[in-house]
């Protein structure tokens, strides 16, 4: 008797963890499905500068006037990046989930002469008069020529060419995450706008 008891109490239990397995199958919610629409204007804009590499800068600016000659070493650095809020999507397939998107050419975002590691190296007077406030002009004026010069060495066509890679890998990869396949191409320089103009008109001649 206490075996058809004990059987019974098992198939109770078993039954009841069918009904509560059933339960929690049918309480479960569907899976979601996550979907991307590919590269927009909106979305790159929200982006806005596209910081892709930092450019190091040194050497030694030697200034003269009249009375003073100074000696400086000068170090400083600069931000190279793409304003992405002027990209354009030149091309887009979304069947197929491929991209084409015109971005312009990368720029020196800011630069700056790195006072803490820049240093004095000489300031003397080439008169025996004491202009102090030559000596002073002299540096102010160096210290300009310095910024401009860190913002045209780090604008170089090898720095500049060097973040444009950048920017493809990390475009391309942030999509690549959303399953499309985004591919960049650049906006003409004004000198390589320009020398394409006079090919045109150059062949047009020719044909004339």
């Amino acid at each position: 008797m206490k075996t058809i008891i004990l059987a019974f109490g098992l198939l109770a239990v078993f039954a009841g963890l069918l009904v509560c397995l059933r339960q929690l199958r049918v309480e479960q919610p569907p899976p979601i499905v996550v979907s991307s629409t590919g590269p927009t204007v909106e979305r790159l804009e929200r982006l806005s500068q596209l910081c892709t590499g930092r450019v190091y800068v040194a050497d030694v600016l030697i200034g003269q006037s009249d009375t003073s000659k100074g000696a400086f070493l000068i170090r400083g650095d600069a931000l190279i990046a793409v304003d992405l809020s002027k990209a354009v999507i030149a091309d887009k397939d979304e069947p197929a989930k491929r991209a084409t998107i015109r971005l312009p050419q990368p720029e020196v975002l800011q630069a700056r002469v790195d006072h803490e590691q820049t240093k004095t190296w000489e300031v003397r007077s080439t008169t025996w008069i004491p202009w102090r406030e030559e000596q002073d002009r002299l540096r102010d004026e160096v210290f300009h020529q310095a910024q401009l010069m860190v913002a045209q060495t780090a604008g170089s066509r090898e720095n500049i060419e060097h973040a444009k890679r950048s920017a493809e890998v990390i475009i391309a990869a942030l999509f690549e995450h959303v399953g499309w396949d985004v591919k960049v191409v650049w906006e003409e320089t004004p000198t390589a706008q320009g020398a394409s103009d006079a090919k045109a008109v150059t062949a047009e001649m020719g044909q004339r």
